[in-house]
């Protein structure tokens, strides 16, 4: 079936849902899809990124207030063979506001309130709303879901499904690590700078690892954020400041992967964790909590688990996972293997399966 898409989405900056959303329209372009992206906000980060393979990219709507968005998508000429697909809660609202019930689709990207600066009534008034507009909603993941049903964003009766996020090349892209070595320990994250990520812990588990053999370990955080200043403050309260660096958010996350030796997520949730899956495609060992998504993705039996929220925990899982040989090279065999679980392809092959039924039942 020949059709086109709309992809509506909040912003096209660098976070995981846009970047997950520049791999997934490059795929469906390959697939010989005409696609175009609608962005609402923000700088746009990856215009460029989205031209260069071939999708069309609506930056109009950017810097209109809200009203004149939705009187804007209202008189966009309808397309019998078009699936639109929106994206993060403003593009959510923006759809159901603006076109016919059942002519959409949407994704939940994050395990957080539709609208977290109001009240929960109100967040759960229009998560429902945008959800019985909307022809189906998609969860990345199945701790997604779980929380929209538990917090009542969801109905237990609303038809979701399941589609996880994708990487275009599924093997591992660099030799494996062979652990021990003179060298201080390279540790690494990439992260917006949020409570949601609780970098305080990694920071705290940093000291613990450097409690024995000063400056062993050291820390790169490549992102962005509100809570810079206070990150910052927390290193020097730990003593840590001049065992971390601040990378700041950059396109080139390649480079960044390639210098590091484990990749720490200390987050207290993940909708899903795109770094999760890029970590793993440059052969970086993982040590991440087993909370939320996380395990969903890099597997139940993962050896770099951690089950708590102590510094000296996580601390103590780095030091197992990288200063044991053996230990080592299971995590990044087991890595390999959980990866081929996250094609592309197969992301765009589920959302293809979902759109037809839009357009079947249109027909």
């Amino acid at each position: 079936m020949s059709y086109s898409i709309l992809h509506v989405i909040t912003t096209i900056d660098l976070g995981g849902a846009e970047r997950q959303l520049l791999t997934l329209a490059t795929c469906q372009r390959e697939k010989g899809f005409d696609v175009e992206v609608v962005f609402l906000k923000d700088k746009p980060t990856l215009l460029k990124d989205f031209l260069e393979v071939g999708v069309k990219v609506d930056s109009s709507f950017a810097g209109l207030g809200f009203l004149k968005q939705v009187l804007k998508l209202k008189q966009r000429k309808s397309q019998e063979n078009l699936v639109v697909h929106a994206h993060l809660p403003r593009a959510e609202l923006l759809c159901a506001l603006s076109l016919r019930q059942e002519s959409f689709i949407v994704t939940r990207h994050n395990s957080e309130a539709f609208f977290p600066r109001g009240s929960a009534k109100l967040s759960k008034l229009l998560s429902r709303f945008v959800l019985k507009r909307a022809f189906a909603s998609i969860s990345i993941s199945k701790a997604v879901a779980d929380y929209l049903k538990k917090t009542g964003e969801m109905s237990n009766l609303e038809s979701n499904h399941i589609i996880y996020y994708g990487l275009k090349n599924t093997s591992v892209s660099q030799k494996e690590k062979t652990g021990v070595q003179s060298r201080p320990t390279q540790l690494g994250t990439v992260s917006r700078l949020v409570p949601q990520k609780n970098l305080p812990l990694l920071l705290s588990a940093l000291k613990e690892l450097n409690s024995v053999n000063s400056s062993s370990f050291k820390l790169a955080v490549m992102g962005t954020g509100p809570l810079e200043k206070e990150l910052l403050s927390i290193a020097i309260g730990l003593g840590v400041e001049k065992t971390v660096t601040w990378k700041g958010q950059s396109k080139d996350t390649l480079s960044f992967y390639h210098s590091l030796d484990v990749f720490v997520l200390p987050s207290d949730y993940e909708g899903f964790g795109l770094v999760l899956l890029e970590a793993m495609s440059q052969g970086i060992p993982i040590v991440a909590r087993r909370i939320s998504a996380i395990p969903e993705v890099i597997g139940e039996l993962h050896p770099g688990l951690v089950n708590s929220d102590k510094p000296i925990d996580l601390a103590n899982k780095i030091r197992q996972i990288f200063g044991n040989k053996e230990i080592l090279k299971q995590c990044l065999k087991y890595q390999a293997m959980r990866l081929q679980e996250f094609s592309i392809d197969r992301t765009q092959l589920a959302h293809e399966c979902l759109y037809s039924s839009l357009l079947g039942q249109r027909k």
